[in-house]
């Protein structure tokens, strides 16, 4: 596995997949916000399309790098993807030991005027910390958000692209501020990589769409095709999720959504102590 660079997602995070299926379901274009955090303690804080840029936060260009709205602007957003670290959402809450509340003491966003910044706004939690992606941390991230106002909220598997989604989508539909929980370890806690993808380098068409999609720092264009470094892939197979032509080979491929995401926990070390944590 590739060391983490800071202010670059490492291949295999959660937090770019759930950008990506967001950004995906919302679109680009006026009245879209993107805005909050995708980073974390191994890459530091990082704008959320920075998650999706080559080269991360210190490349992207500035007409991506969005600030939260105030509700002040003449012309509010039409939907506002507000993304924070299961930290800052706890940051505030009751229960943290001291221990815990030091740690998102210095990164707490103001979670308190939500239906401000938007007609829609969806809070997309990014559960991925061995505190919060899993059993009673992801209740607690659940209250916490219907604390904050969220009418509904929905934890969903960030590579489970095809339901999440769905999910998005479905959020879309109702104005207000919606809760959304991508809830998948980070890769930085897995005991064992997975196999690799492998590009079928004699059918890929050069289109370069997995590497523009999700920014994977293990995905390169080497023309006239795109490439995958093994030894820096994850195997989260979030770029197949997004290949047109379906040249990007899974040894997952038979695999479910669910059995991925029970493979993924499995390998996660919720028991050890991590420098990410």
């Amino acid at each position: 596995m590739r060391k983490p660079e800071q202010g670059v997602a490492c291949p295999g995070c959660p937090h770019r997949a759930a950008f990506v299926v967001v950004k995906d379901a919302v679109g680009r274009g006026r009245g879209r916000v993107f805005c909050g955090n995708g980073g974390c303690p191994v890459v530091g804080q990082m704008h959320p399309a920075a998650l999706t840029c080559p080269g991360g936060d210190a490349a992207l260009l500035p007409r991506y790098r969005q600030q939260v709205p105030s509700g002040d602007e003449q012309v509010p957003a039409r939907v506002c993807a507000h993304l924070v670290t299961d930290r800052e959402l706890m940051a505030g809450a009751e229960g943290l030991s001291a221990e815990q509340a030091r740690a998102v003491a210095a990164q707490a966003p103001d979670l308190g005027h939500l239906s401000a910044e938007g007609e829609c706004v969806l809070l997309c939690v990014l559960a991925s910390s061995r505190a919060w992606a899993a059993g009673e941390g992801l209740n607690r991230l659940a209250d916490r958000a219907r604390e904050l106002g969220c009418g509904d909220v929905r934890i969903l598997d960030p590579f489970d692209t095809a339901a999440s989604g769905a999910a998005v989508f479905s959020a879309l539909e109702q104005p207000g501020v919606h809760a959304l929980i991508f809830a998948s370890p980070c890769v930085q806690l897995m005991s064992e990589t997975f196999e690799p993808a492998e590009i079928n380098e004699i059918a890929c068409v050069g289109c370069m769409r997995c590497t523009q999609i999700t920014g994977c720092p293990a995905l390169s264009f080497v023309p006239p095709v795109c490439v995958i470094d093994a030894e820096a892939c994850a195997g989260c197979d979030l770029c197949a999720d997004y290949c047109r032509t379906h040249t990007i080979l899974s040894p997952r491929q038979r695999m479910t959504p669910a059995e991925k995401r029970f493979a993924r926990y499995s390998a996660a070390r919720f028991d050890e102590e991590q420098g990410e944590d």
